[in-house]
């Protein structure tokens, strides 16, 4: 059986519509035609629209690690004190980022798989002044999703600029930047918004854009320098460096899509999907890592079964049933593996993704009941 039928379940990048794949098929265009120009201008308005935000906004060619690193350098100076507040393995990317620009970090850390103590975070940011503060929305390593809106409340109390990375929240989960105070708001083209890998989207409040244009010291990284993109961000026509045509133009038709389904909309359906995945592996027996009320609606990550090794159970749904999803990453990495649901997902998709992994758990000689996941998420599916 070829390739084309595989069927790419893990958490981004994610499978594109149809509609984005036949955009990026069409013969590319000059970026400084009328075409280009007006599609890029497009892009950048739903782009503020996905982020519910009037700030400035950006879109980079680069992974949303660009992003995280925009963030830091555009905002960070040496010796600026940042409370980096860490729960996964891309949390921890922050705490690099600002040491690289010359930041001093203090870090607040949880557990992997406990999502953020909101109480503790206003502790520390009462202890000292900080430049900024550093959170991640959902950690893909984990699976947690942390509660950025009641970290919004506790940042808005003290002057630290409040620094989101939600690269693998927004498009799937509610994320209103203005209204929770977010400050720098950033995410990849790959995941929830179903577009393809290579761009990076950026917001920046009046009050962090304030902090950039203050800076003491030149920013010390030259494209990632956001003053030198503002221009083009403002007006399309204009050049700072060339920008992904393609890409830009599949992002484009990517956030039609989310905006022709709605926001509200495409956050039921997520959760929805998200909640027929988790009861479906969870009427396996297996566990999910992330504690119960904070479980991220983009992914699901369950425990490895007692005597049944992760890795075999994805080589066998990927070579046998052609579904492909992930393993745990760092200290995770042949604990858990991890199951994308976000983006173009659907109900098929689900039902094809769990009967696979019943099927791989039954001839690893896990005791398994056939068609128990997939019915425990039918239950769930018939609310779309």
């Amino acid at each position: 059986m070829g390739d084309e039928r595989e069927l790419l379940m893990i958490p981004g990048p994610t499978m594109v519509s149809p509609r984005v794949l036949r955009v990026m098929a069409k013969p590319v265009v000059s970026h400084v035609s009328g075409e280009f120009v007006e599609a890029f201008r497009e892009a950048l308005e739903l782009t503020r629209r996905l982020f519910l935000s009037e700030g400035r906004v950006f879109i980079l060619s680069g992974s949303g690690t660009l992003g995280m690193e925009a963030a830091i350098a555009n905002v960070v100076e040496p010796g600026d004190r940042v409370l980096c507040v860490e729960n996964g393995f891309f949390g921890e990317k922050f705490k690099d980022l600002v040491r690289a620009h010359g930041g001093e970090v203090d870090r607040l850390t949880f557990e992997w798989g406990e999502p953020v103590d909101v109480g503790l975070v206003r502790e520390r940011l009462e202890e000292k002044p900080y430049k900024a503060l550093t959170v991640e929305h959902v950690d893909t390593s984990t699976g947690i999703a942390n509660p950025i809106d009641k970290v919004g409340e506790a940042a808005r109390d003290f002057d630290a600029l409040y620094i989101v990375d939600t690269v693998c929240g927004i498009g799937a989960m509610p994320v209103k930047v203005d209204e929770w105070g977010i400050d720098v708001c950033l995410t990849g083209s790959q995941k929830a918004i179903g577009a393809p890998p290579g761009l990076t989207l950026l917001t920046f409040s009046d009050d962090a854009w304030r902090v950039v244009e203050g800076r003491e010291t030149p920013v010390t990284d030259y494209y990632a320098d956001l003053r030198r993109w503002l221009p083009v961000m403002e007006n399309p026509q204009r050049y700072f460096a060339t920008p992904s045509v393609p890409l830009l133009l599949a992002l484009r038709e990517a956030l039609r899509i989310v905006m022709e389904e709605g926001l509200e909309e495409r956050w039921r359906r997520h959760e929805v999907i998200a909640e027929a995945v988790r009861r479906g592996v969870q009427s396996l027996g297996l566990t999910l890592f992330p504690r119960e009320g904070y479980r991220a609606n983009s992914l699901t990550v369950p425990e490895a079964p007692e005597g049944v090794a992760e890795q075999e159970v994805r080589r066998l749904m990927r070579e046998k049933y052609r579904v492909i999803v992930a393993g745990g990453l760092g200290r995770l990495a042949g604990r858990t593996f991890r199951i994308g649901h976000m983006g173009t997902v659907t109900a098929n998709d689900v039902v094809a993704t769990l009967a696979a992994l019943e099927m791989s758990l039954m001839e690893l000689g896990y005791p398994v009941e056939a068609g128990t996941a997939v019915g425990e998420a039918e239950k769930q599916l018939t609310r779309l």
